[in-house]
C-alpha cells in the first residue's frame, strides 16, 4: 500500500490518521503545477538558445562560411527536437492537471484517474533522459496517485495491478503532439538551407 520512498514517521501517521482524498489530490496537483513550471522554464531557455543558434547560423551563411553554419544548423535541430517533445509534455501535463481538478471538485475517480495516470506514465518515459528531474518529479506524482487508487481499490486487476483506460490518455497525448507540432511552426523560423555544394570562403 505505501511506498518505500516514504519515511517511517510518514507510514505511520498515515496509518493512523489518513490524509483525505480530497487533500491527497490536491497535493498531487501541488506538485505537477510545480513540474509544469519547471519545464516552461526549461522550454524558454531552449527558445532563448535556438534563437542564438539560429542567428549564428544566418550570419555564418552570409560571411559564406558554411561549416560553421551546419554546425549551427546541425545543433538547431537537436535542440528543436528536444523542444517539440518538451512542449508536447507541457499540454499533456495540463490536461493531466485539469482532470486532477476535476477529480478534486466531483470526486470523478472512475474516468478521471486512469488518463491521468497514462498521461504521467508516458510524459515521464518521453522525458526520462531528456529532463531527468522533471521525470523524477512526475514519477512521484504517479506515487503519490498510486498509493491513492491501491487503497481506494480503483480499477485494479485480479494481481492488484491498476487497469489504465489507454484509449483516453493515448487521444490527449496524440492531440498535444499535433499541438506541439502547431506550435514549432507557429513560433520557430525555418532552418536555413545550406548549399550542399557551396565552398568555406575565408
Amino acid at each position: 500500500m505505501f511506498r518505500n520512498n516514504q519515511s517511517l514517521a510518514d507510514k505511520i501517521r498515515e496509518a493512523i490518521k489518513p490524509t483525505p482524498v480530497k487533500q491527497r489530490i490536491q497535493m498531487a496537483s501541488y506538485k505537477l503545477r510545480t513540474q509544469t513550471t519547471r519545464l516552461d522554464k526549461s522550454i524558454t531557455q531552449m527558445e532563448t538558445r535556438d534563437r542564438t543558434l539560429h542567428d549564428k547560423c544566418v550570419k555564418a551563411l552570409e560571411a559564406r562560411d558554411t561549416q560553421t553554419a551546419t554546425l549551427y544548423a546541425n545543433e538547431c535541430v537537436q535542440i528543436r527536437k528536444l523542444l517539440k517533445t518538451s512542449l508536447s509534455s507541457q499540454i499533456s501535463l495540463e490536461q493531466a492537471l485539469l482532470r486532477l481538478e476535476t477529480i478534486e471538485q466531483f470526486g470523478d475517480m472512475v474516468h478521471s484517474m486512469g488518463s491521468v495516470r497514462g498521461i504521467l506514465t508516458t510524459v515521464r518515459g518521453e522525458l526520462e533522459g531528456k529532463l531527468p528531474e522533471i521525470s523524477t518529479g512526475i514519477n512521484d506524482v504517479e506515487d503519490s496517485l498510486e498509493n491513492l487508487t491501491m487503497e481506494i481499490g480503483e480499477s485494479v486487476d485480479a494481481e492488484g495491478n491498476y487497469v489504465l483506460p489507454t484509449d483516453e490518455s493515448a487521444k490527449i497525448l496524440r492531440e498535444a503532439d499535433l499541438m506541439a507540432e502547431q506550435k514549432m511552426k507557429e513560433r520557430f523560423p525555418e532552418i536555413p538551407q545550406i548549399p550542399v555544394d557551396a565552398h568555406r570562403i575565408r
